[in-house]
């Protein structure tokens, strides 16, 4: 039997004739629940919001009201009422067999559409952006492309996932269900259709559901990042289910590091710089050809002093419990954290030898952790034939590109981010967007410091662990940048 029924983390409060409905959800600019209000409700609406919060209501029961009568039905009130709960994303849907529940449409946030089981000779299929979790009840279905979460509790649905994957018929579905619930089929149709997990085929024997990602480009992976990072509506419910350690203190700003010897880099000087900001703008562009001559100390140094170097150590928000300890650098960073280390392969540059680094901001010095060994020769290697897809000249054609002097990988600490948006789910994407600003500092830099710079768009997380001996779950690579001497 199908039935609606409140979610979990809906609260109800019925005072006199007014119903108060706090809703599981809030937005990211405020962080309080939303609530709803029913004023002078009649007993039938009061009626239907305590069914809704204990044993629910059967779904089909209000279906055809509007059609059979229209709004001279008395029940015409509560089949709007319930439209607009199931709308908000306050209700589960759930379908129920001789093993008790077998499928529910679970919300995670407002905007769901209910639509009904098609005609027969249309086909349906599940969306390519479909991605399958297994959870205590079952299999839970989602898609970035939906508010909803489709959970599949009896076993004996798994197999309409394989199915699925390809277009089928409504007969075809039919007859992969069991004996107790092929008379509500057109019920579990809807149900895969209402929660956006499958979607009716067109000519090219696509989900119509997915044809605008489709046609934009989008793989699943990138439209789930994307949409799990720029949200609007958080789930509070679900979020204090959420394990949490207790007393967990947040990360330190600096953090140890096995270092062989220091190399101490010369500060820069500013006088008698003979380039102005709007002229380095200008001027700003990627260089992958370098001169014999290797970069130097002083030039390398000037470009770490004026990218990354830390002005300042700070407490952020102390007047909160969620204070931390953040820095102040040259380059911008989400929340002060600077969660974002530089680690160095020099090939060549005069005044170090060569070897793997690692830049200690606070002290500005080089530390090295080790010789350039195989790992290392691998990340120069991979710069080159990485950018060569794109050369700069005509005269450089992939496998022919030269190798950087130096070689900076980006190297995040994870946990910094996680500790301060474990709750928003934003630690990653921040961390990307602090990866760009330091991308385009190093550039600003380099042009000014008369340096040949290129940022590189892949790298190799396997090889850094390999040269650092960091584990990538603990430090891991985010982006690579060439730098040296520009050749003529």
């Amino acid at each position: 039997m199908p039935r609606f029924l409140f979610r979990q983390g809906v609260d109800i409060c019925i005072k006199n004739n007014d119903i108060i409905i706090r809703t599981p959800y809030a937005t990211r600019s405020d962080p309080n629940r939303q609530l709803l209000r029913i004023s002078d409700a009649e007993e039938p609406i009061k009626k239907l919001v305590k069914k809704l919060s204990q044993e629910g209501i059967e779904s089909n029961q209000y279906r055809d009201i509007p059609k059979e009568i229209g709004s001279t039905s008395p029940n015409f009130k509560l089949w709007r009422q319930l439209k607009d709960f199931y709308r908000k994303g306050l209700l589960i849907h759930e379908i129920s067999g001789c093993n008790g529940i077998a499928i529910r449409l679970l919300p995670i946030n407002p905007g769901i559409k209910q639509q009904l089981c098609p005609s027969d000779n249309k086909e349906i299929k599940l969306s390519t952006f479909t991605s399958i979790q297994p959870c205590l009840e079952g299999l839970d279905i989602t898609s970035p492309l939906t508010s909803t979460t489709l959970r599949l509790q009896d076993h004996r649905l798994y197999p309409l996932i394989q199915r699925l994957v390809a277009p089928c018929t409504l007969e075809s579905i039919r007859l992969l269900l069991p004996e107790d619930l092929c008379s509500q089929s057109q019920d579990i149709i809807s149900l895969f259709l209402s929660s956006g997990m499958a979607g009716i085929c067109n000519s090219e024997q696509n989900a119509e559901i997915d044809q605008d990602a489709i046609k934009a480009g989008w793989n699943k992976q990138d439209l789930s990042f994307h949409s799990h990072t720029r949200r609007h509506i958080i789930d509070h419910y679900q979020e204090e289910l959420l394990p949490r350690e207790i007393n967990e203190a947040s990360p330190k700003a600096r953090n140890q590091r096995i270092i062989l010897s220091t190399v101490s880099l010369p500060k820069p000087s500013i006088d008698n710089q003979d380039i102005n900001f709007y002229q380095v703008l200008k001027k700003r562009k990627s260089i992958r050809t370098y001169k014999t001559s290797p970069i130097s100390i002083k030039a390398l140094g000037s470009l770490l002093w004026h990218s990354m170097h830390t002005r300042e150590e700070i407490i952020c928000d102390p007047a909160l419990t969620r204070s931390y300890e953040g820095l102040l650098r040259p380059v911008a960073s989400a929340g002060g954290l600077h969660s974002i280390e530089l680690y160095l392969c020099i090939k060549q540059c005069i005044g170090v030898s060569p070897g793997f680094y690692h830049y200690d901001s606070f002290d500005h010095s080089l530390g090295r952790m080790s010789d350039l060994n195989k790992s290392c020769q691998n990340m120069l290697e991979m710069a080159v034939n990485t950018t060569c897809r794109a050369p700069q000249a005509a005269s450089i054609s992939p496998g022919q590109g030269q190798q950087p002097d130096v070689l900076i990988v980006m190297a995040t600490r994870y946990e910094r981010n996680s500790s301060l948006h474990s709750e928003t789910g934003l630690a990653y994407a921040l961390i990307l967007k602090d990866t760009g600003a330091i991308y385009q500092q190093l550039y600003l830099v380099a042009t000014a410091l008369g340096l040949a710079p290129c940022g590189l768009s892949f790298g190799s997380s396997e090889l850094f662990e390999k040269a650092s001996g960091i584990s990538r779950q603990i430090e891991c690579s985010v982006g690579e940048f060439m730098v040296g001497n520009p050749g003529q």
